[in-house]
């Protein structure tokens, strides 16, 4: 007799569950090594594990909910979700050991084309959605094929746009337009796509012109996800009576018009670091601290507890964004203040779910 659908479902999220803790695990190395001054070793732990094990647990939660009991191979796919997942803990460990992509590549290409294959199955934007997710796998493939080699922190600006960055947008074109009942620009997401492909095949040759072309794209972003109805949407949670259901809209709200002007900084650093007034590692900090860091601090508080079973407070506010985004802008002038501010970003972020009754500052929950 098979495995149900069912018993699969509980193998993803469990599987899910033990990957984000793993991640965790390699982001606390992370942060910690690089208090030593390991930065080599801080870039190769965040780009070549936690990165791709966070994304891909999160995203093996999300594609698998899109299946339904009453399809067809539902279990199959579910359980390929899982050996797909798990398939990133020894090949993620065999790329920073012998200090080459291709293990990566292999977990990356197969997780890509199972994505891609299952959004056949679901319908409308979900499934626009788990494509592009897929997508964003197998042209992150294509970008480490074509950038075998070289330095770890050039290398870390091109897969952080091309992998996470594109996986963000995949999973934001649904979400965030779908919690105010509306749909995303169809025409401008495959312009936002098109141009990420375009950027990561001239990154070879073209390094910063592809950054800037790759910092400038989140312009289109902000415009598919129709971000500039905010008035309409806060409009739309006035009208929602429960209080907390109101907080949590009202963070996730806030969350991406701080995207939308944090775009503005990363776009104007991408200029200046192609003039050479910033340096590399100054740009990939803004990048992921700013840009990829508020996307993780918005979802966090919303999925996170449900994936991991955790009880949440759900004390939603603003706190957590303003420390993030200080610590990004903070980083070229003072990295050690950076650091606090981050710490103190990620403790306050905890703070949301930690049961307490007690408010928090900047509270949304009123």
């Amino acid at each position: 007799m098979g495995i149900n659908y069912s018993t699969a479902m509980r193998w993803v999220h469990g599987s899910s569950r033990i990957m984000i803790y793993v991640s965790l695990v390699a982001l606390t190395i992370a942060l910690y090594i690089i208090t030593e001054g390991y930065s080599f070793y801080h870039a190769e732990i965040m780009l070549i594990s936690f990165l791709p094990i966070f994304i891909s647990a999160v995203g093996a939660s999300y594609v698998g909910s899109s299946l339904k009991s009453s399809q067809k191979f539902s279990a199959t796919f579910l359980l390929l979700q899982v050996a797909s997942l798990w398939s990133f803990l020894p090949t993620t460990l065999l790329s920073i050991i012998y200090r080459s992509f291709t293990p990566l590549e292999v977990s990356l290409l197969f997780s890509g084309i199972l994505n891609m294959v299952t959004s056949s199955r679901s319908k409308g934007d979900v499934r626009l959605s788990i494509l592009l997710f897929g997508y964003s796998y197998i042209i992150s493939t294509v970008f480490l094929i074509l950038n075998p080699t070289g330095d770890i922190f050039k290398i870390a600006i091109g897969f952080i746009y091309i992998y996470a960055v594109s996986s963000i947008y995949s999973v934001t074109i649904h979400a965030f337009p779908a919690t105010f009942k509306e749909k995303p620009s169809i025409g401008l997401v495959s312009l936002l796509f098109i141009i990420q492909t375009i950027s990561a095949l001239i990154y070879r040759d073209l390094f910063k012109i592809s950054a800037l072309v790759f910092s400038l794209n989140t312009l289109v972003y902000i415009a598919s996800i129709n971000l500039y109805r905010y008035r309409r949407y806060e409009e739309f949670i006035r009208k929602t009576k429960n209080a907390v259901a109101k907080g949590g809209m009202l963070y996730l709200l806030f969350g991406h018009e701080l995207v939308g002007i944090y775009s503005i900084i990363l776009i104007i650093s991408s200029v200046l670091f192609y003039l050479n007034v910033i340096s590399m590692l100054s740009f990939i900090h803004i990048l992921i601290i700013g840009f990829v860091g508020l996307h993780i601090f918005i979802h966090t508080p919303l999925m996170l507890p449900v994936i991991l079973k955790w009880p949440s407070a759900r004390r939603y506010n603003l706190s957590p964004y303003l420390l993030l985004i200080l610590s990004a802008v903070v980083w070229p002038i003072n990295q050690h203040v950076s650091f606090m501010l981050l710490v103190l970003a990620i403790v306050f972020l905890y703070l949301i779910v930690r049961p307490s009754k007690e408010p928090l500052p900047l509270s949304l929950v009123k």
